[in-house]
């Protein structure tokens, strides 16, 4: 049997499969052009597989999702939203749990890096550095203030998430590129035993499946139909209704019905997913018991640091060393595009993720990250 699935994969798993119109993010010019866009990726993935020999359980199980996704999209459209995550949440208990999609945040496959290293995450929120935003601002949205909560990709109103990356770059693409002025980011670490679901696949991680057995590739094909079906960014503004966040928001309720407690996904915000490994975000979700929710007595997070303060300070205090998660993981972590790309090694971004992290763990009266408990204060 074992033989027969190292066959298996090696017999499609080539170069045949992949093509630059499956590489994420998709960009369409209006909502209404969603669907059609949709359907005809989902089709590619289906041609590319078929004509690169896959076996029929693979070409089985895309038509389904392709048919399953596309049926939970005409559903909303028809007002059965009960339907749509219905049909999603079947998906979902049809990927179950096998670690590649889902696992404790620790461990999670779309976040690599050496396990057993400190996984950093960062939050950030806009205005000047007057407001001087605690730990405790920077948290999600509290109980009372939910009415301003809003419709996002993995958030429906009166139901936030609440949004970390895992760079500071990440944080300012997903903000709307803010002037340094405006731009304030607090270090996060996560106790790392919360559930997540991995959306944070691409059509290029096609050749590492080579080490994986026939299951784990089953278990990549749905996660990439799924990715593929949530990875749109629609140009057209003035929009109250956005088609691309209704899966999203169809699989964030799943993932809630089914315990998890978050997703994670790259950024739609970059070029193209080949420069997302230093723009890899997590939703993490937000269930009102008290004023504020669960996690956050699982979160250690500083205050925020103003970007444009930052860059006002002499080399000589910018300059220290942080290991950090997001660019130690073998792999090419550059950001910008194929025709001006940059190492985030090389970046200053990268260098303030040290700084946010450096002057926390060296903050004195106990209240240095490796001192402070577990639980952000909120009374």
């Amino acid at each position: 049997m074992l033989a027969d699935n190292i066959t298996m994969r090696l017999t499609w798993l080539n170069n045949d499969f992949i093509c630059k119109e499956l590489y994420a993010p998709y960009i369409v010019a209006k909502d209404g052009d969603y669907l059609k866009d949709l359907s005809k990726r989902l089709n590619l993935v289906i041609t590319q597989a078929t004509r690169a020999g896959a076996d029929e359980k693979s070409i089985k199980i895309l038509n389904k999702y392709r048919f399953k996704i596309l049926e939970a999209l005409k559903c909303y459209y028809c007002a059965d939203i009960a339907k749509c995550n219905t049909i999603i949440r079947n998906l979902l208990r049809d990927i179950g749990e096998d670690p590649l999609a889902v696992s404790e945040l620790q461990s999670s496959q779309a976040f690599p890096g050496v396990v057993s290293n400190e996984l950093q995450f960062f939050r950030s929120r806009s205005g000047n550095p007057s407001n001087s935003f605690s730990a405790k601002d920077m948290l999600h949205l509290p109980r009372s203030l939910r009415a301003k909560s809003g419709n996002y990709r993995f958030s429906i109103p009166g139901n936030p998430s609440m949004y970390l990356a895992n760079s500071s770059y990440g944080c300012w693409i997903e903000t709307g590129f803010p002037a340094d002025i405006d731009f304030n980011v607090s270090p996060v670490l996560l106790e790392g035993k919360q559930k997540v679901f991995n959306l944070a696949v691409s059509t290029r991680h096609f050749l590492n499946l080579n080490e994986l057995d026939s299951i784990k590739v089953h278990t990549w094909l749905k996660l990439l139909m799924l990715m593929i079906a949530t990875s749109y960014r629609i140009k057209e503004n003035n929009r109250t209704f956005k088609s691309e966040y209704v899966l999203s928001q169809s699989i964030m309720m799943g993932c809630k019905k089914l315990g998890y407690d978050g997703v994670a996904y790259y950024s739609k915000r970059v070029d193209n997913e080949a420069f997302a490994l230093c723009a890899i975000n997590l939703a993490l979700f937000v269930d009102y018991e008290k004023e504020y929710a669960e996690i956050v007595k699982h979160i250690k997070m500083d205050d925020a640091f103003n970007y444009s303060i930052y860059k006002k300070l002499l080399p000589s205090l910018k300059y220290k060393d942080y290991e950090l998660r997001s660019v130690a993981t073998g792999f090419v972590t550059n950001i910008g595009s194929f025709d001006r790309q940059h190492p985030y090694r090389e970046t200053e971004f990268c260098d303030f993720d040290k700084f946010l992290f450096y002057t926390w763990r060296d903050k004195p009266n106990g209240k240095g990250k490796n001192q402070v408990p577990w639980g952000v204060p909120v009374e």
